[in-house]
């Protein structure tokens, strides 16, 4: 298991190296352009809100590996401690804000019980009439 993840890092930084060559954005914009593309990404997937805690926690996830393969020595300067908690700070601050700002601002709306009376009989839910014989 520790070969194929150690594998899949050195693929990941690799591909992560030619994105940024690529794209021209340095390596900090990359952190927080991804944050909220994975974040849009999984919100999509996952038909939730962004502001959910599955979502933010699908971001944290990909970060903590992004950084397992950096600290595994496979990206130039990348392989230390401090690069690594300024990497997660730039990468889960705006998933971090949407969470708490969205949750704060923009509650769920309670659903609201309907009563028996108030159903209709044209619901397809509803058992079906006996028809009367002619």
């Amino acid at each position: 298991m520790q070969d194929r993840l150690q594998l899949l890092a050195e693929h990941w930084v690799s591909y992560k190296i030619w994105l940024i060559e690529t794209v021209g954005l340095t390596n900090d914009a990359m952190h927080v352009h991804g944050s909220l593309l994975i974040l849009c990404v999984s919100a999509l997937v996952l038909r939730r809100r962004p502001d959910s805690p599955w979502c933010w926690l699908i971001v944290c996830i990909a970060e903590l590996f992004n950084e397992y393969a950096d600290l595994r020595g496979a990206a130039a300067g990348e392989a230390t401690i401090d690069a690594a908690l300024h990497d997660v700070y730039n990468t889960m601050f705006w998933p971090t804000v949407l969470l708490i700002l969205g949750r704060a601002l923009f509650p769920r709306k309670k659903a609201t019980p309907v009563s028996p009376a108030a159903i209709s009989s044209d619901l397809p839910h509803q058992p079906l009439e006996q028809a009367t014989s002619v």
